[in-house]
């Protein structure tokens, strides 16, 4: 069995959540692979890109335990939508579902056009940094607007506090499939509260199974 974590959007490899989770799997003898989704660069980030990084990761060897937060819990639900074979479980930490309409909420409308009109938009990167990012990753976002058919047991955790992805989203989303739990806590959408108990959930997961 191979392990995975998916950063989400303005993060990165040596985020908190990555690294305690790497830690927490090493304690138990297991390798926790943390790729980079913003490699090259983090200008042109999309999801289509972050899905062919995967799809390198897991080319050999499997099946994965992938784990995603937030835009990487995006790309690993849809990952395993699409690759079935590679794929035994999925954890979804706070999952951007419906991450186009969020930045059209956090935009407008206006900021959209100006977005396209002008190719980049700067966001925060994952060194607290501004950075700009191309319209690609907005556009590349319609082909996931919608929610991914499961196939594989699916856990799903979401803090009640999160102001930057609804639990209402993976609310919707457990209900699509009888093979999607959903655990709801009391945290934001970075967790740092709950990394233990997140951590703790994942092993137990993953090779309790």
């Amino acid at each position: 069995m191979e392990y995975a974590y998916l950063h989400g959007f303005a993060s990165g490899p040596k985020a908190t959540k990555a690294l305690a989770m790497a830690e927490a799997f090493a304690r138990r003898g297991l390798r926790l692979h943390v790729p980079d989704l913003n490699a090259p660069d983090f200008t042109h980030l999309s999801v289509s890109r972050s899905m062919a990084v995967v799809e390198e990761l897991t080319g050999d060897g499997g099946p994965w335990c992938l784990v995603g937060s937030s835009m990487g819990g995006l790309t690993a639900a849809w990952f395993a939508a699409r690759h079935p074979e590679r794929v035994r479980r999925v954890l979804l930490l706070c999952p951007a579902f419906h991450l186009d309409r969020l930045f059209h909420e956090s935009l407008g409308a206006e900021g959209l056009l100006q977005w396209e009109a002008t190719g980049f938009h700067e966001f925060l990167d994952a060194t607290g940094d501004p950075a700009p990012v191309h319209w690609e990753l907005y556009r590349d976002l319609r082909q996931y607007a919608g929610l991914p058919p499961v196939t594989h047991p699916t856990l799903v955790i979401h803090g009640t506090l999160d102001a930057s992805v609804p639990v209402a989203f993976s609310r919707r989303f457990a209900d699509t499939s009888a093979l999607i739990t959903l655990r709801e806590i009391e945290d934001d959408h970075r967790m740092s509260r709950s990394a233990a108990l997140v951590c703790e959930a994942a092993l137990d997961f993953f090779t309790g199974a």
